[in-house]
C-alpha cells in the first residue's frame, strides 16, 4: 500500500462519521461525571446507544465495502470509550462519594468490568468473520453500559447492587454464552421510545421512579440473563427442527386432550341443565313437591294422634 493511499478519504465514510458521534457522546459522559452532572452523563450514554445502534444499519443499507475494516475498529474504539470508560467511571465516581473503602472497591469492579469489555471487542473483531452465528458471543458491552444508566436514572440505584450486575456482565462478557440480536421490530421500537423519553426534557414517572428508565433497565436485564440457563442445558441440541417439531407436537397433544376435557365437561353440564328444564316444564319436580308436602301434613296427624289431640276432638 503506497503512502498516498492511506489518507482519510479513502476509509472514512458516512457510518465511521456515526460511529464518531459514539466517541463524542462517550467522552461527553465522562466530563459530566467529571463535573458531577451524573444525570446528564447517563443520558449520553443512552445517545451514544443510539448512534452505535445506527452505524451498522447505515453501513448494510448503503453496502459499505469495508476490505480493510476500519468502519469495525473505529466502532469497537468508540464502544471502549461509550461503554467501557464512561458506565465505570460513573460507578466508581458514585462509590468514592460514599467513602475511601466503597471508591477503592468500586475501582476494582469498573477496572475489571473495562478490561472484559476491551478483552470482548477483541475477541469480537478476531472471530466475527469466522463463526457461523447470527448473534454476539458474550454478552454485548452497550448492554453493560445501558444497564449502568437507566438504574442510576430509574431513581433506584443501590451501589451494592450495581457492583453486583457489574461483575455478573464482565464475567458474562467474556463468556461463550450465544446472546441473539434483536430484530423485532417492536422491541426496538419500544427502546427507542424509551430513550427518547428519558432524552427529551419529560418528566413520566411515579414518584421518584422513572418509569422509561426502568423499563430499559428491566429489559436489558432479561436480555442479559434470558440465555444464561446454557449452562445447564444444551441448547443447540433443544433447538434442533427435530426436536422443536416433538415438542411443537407434546404441546398439539396436551392442548387437544385439555380442550376435548372441557368441551366434554361443559357438553355434560349443559345436559343435565337441559334435563332439569325438562322435569320443570312437565310438573314431575312440582308433583315430587306436592308429595313430599303431603307427607308432612300425615306425619303432623301421627304425630297429634299420639299426643292426644285427635281423640279430645
Amino acid at each position: 500500500m503506497r503512502l498516498k493511499s492511506v489518507g482519510m478519504g479513502y476509509f472514512l465514510a458516512i457510518p465511521d462519521v456515526i460511529s464518531i458521534l459514539n466517541l463524542v457522546f462517550g467522552f461527553l459522559a465522562i466530563l459530566m461525571v467529571i463535573g458531577n452532572h451524573l444525570t446528564y452523563a447517563s443520558v449520553c450514554i443512552l445517545v451514544a446507544v443510539v448512534f452505535d445502534s445506527v452505524d451498522g444499519w447505515v453501513s448494510r443499507k448503503l453496502n459499505r465495502d469495508d476490505k480493510f475494516g476500519f468502519g469495525k475498529n473505529i466502532d469497537s474504539l468508540a464502544d471502549i470509550v461509550s461503554f467501557g470508560v464512561a458506565p465505570s467511571v460513573i460507578l466508581y465516581y458514585i462509590g468514592l462519594g460514599i467513602s475511601d473503602w466503597a471508591g477503592y472497591l468500586m475501582a476494582i469492579i469498573a477496572v475489571l468490568t473495562l478490561v472484559c469489555g476491551m478483552l470482548r471487542l477483541t475477541r469480537y473483531n478476531v472471530i466475527s468473520d469466522k463463526i457461523n452465528y447470527h448473534g454476539f458471543v458474550g454478552f454485548p458491552i452497550p448492554g453493560t453500559a445501558i444497564i449502568i444508566a437507566t438504574y442510576y436514572l430509574s431513581g433506584l440505584f443501590n451501589v451494592a447492587v450495581a457492583a453486583i450486575l457489574m461483575l455478573f456482565a464482565a464475567y458474562l462478557m467474556i463468556s461463550t454464552i450465544r446472546y441473539p440480536k434483536v430484530d423485532n421490530y417492536y422491541v426496538i421500537g419500544f427502546g427507542a421510545v424509551m430513550i427518547l423519553l428519558l432524552i427529551l426534557p419529560i418528566n413520566v414517572s411515579i414518584g421518584a421512579v422513572n418509569l422509561p428508565a426502568l423499563a430499559l433497565f428491566v429489559l436489558s436485564l432479561v436480555y442479559m440473563f434470558m440465555t444464561f440457563l446454557e449452562f445447564f442445558i444444551d441448547t443447540e441440541e433443544a433447538l434442533t427442527a427435530e426436536n422443536v417439531n416433538r415438542n411443537i407436537g407434546q404441546v398439539r397433544e396436551i392442548t387437544a386432550d385439555k380442550v376435548s376435557g372441557s368441551l366434554s365437561s361443559a357438553k355434560d353440564a349443559f345436559k343435565s341443565m337441559r334435563e332439569n328444564i325438562n322435569k320443570v316444564s312437565s310438573g314431575e319436580i312440582i308433583g315430587e313437591a306436592k308429595k313430599s308436602d303431603k307427607e308432612e301434613e300425615e306425619e303432623e296427624k301421627l304425630l297429634n294422634i299420639s299426643t292426644g289431640e285427635v281423640e279430645n276432638e
